[in-house]
């Protein structure tokens, strides 16, 4: 039913059922969506990571090869120092990067300072 401008009360509780009828129509959109992303969350999120990878197959041997590695004692200890490291080069990166914008910043403004104030000098 399209949508009509309402002029009297019959009008307007046909068109409070037309909208109730698109809500619980949107209602089950959204939980098909809903009901799809849980099906489907592990590939998507490995697809987003590494495009192709979820379908390929190499998903569950790069799987079967991480649980290998986690039941013994001295692959748990080689992955795990591995991620640290990477983690830390990571997190030393950001961190340099935030502080050089920081600087940048405060040397912008003192140089648009210093040349106010000569602008207001001459």
């Amino acid at each position: 039913m399209p949508k009509k401008k309402v002029t009297n009360l019959a009008m307007l509780e046909e068109e409070i059922l037309r909208l109730r009828q698109k809500s619980r129509g949107l209602e089950d959109q959204l939980g098909e969506r809903v009901d799809h992303f849980k099906a489907n969350y592990r590939s998507m999120a490995m697809n987003s990571v590494i495009p192709g990878v979820a379908n390929s197959g190499v998903l569950g041997f790069v799987g079967k090869v991480a649980q290998t590695a986690f039941k013994s004692g001295s692959g748990k200890s080689l992955l795990t120092s591995a991620l640290m490291t990477a983690l830390e080069f990571i997190a030393v990166r950001f961190g340099v990067k935030l502080v050089n914008n920081f600087q940048q910043k405060r040397r912008r403004k003192k140089a648009q300072k210093a040349a106010a104030k000569e602008a207001e000098e001459e």
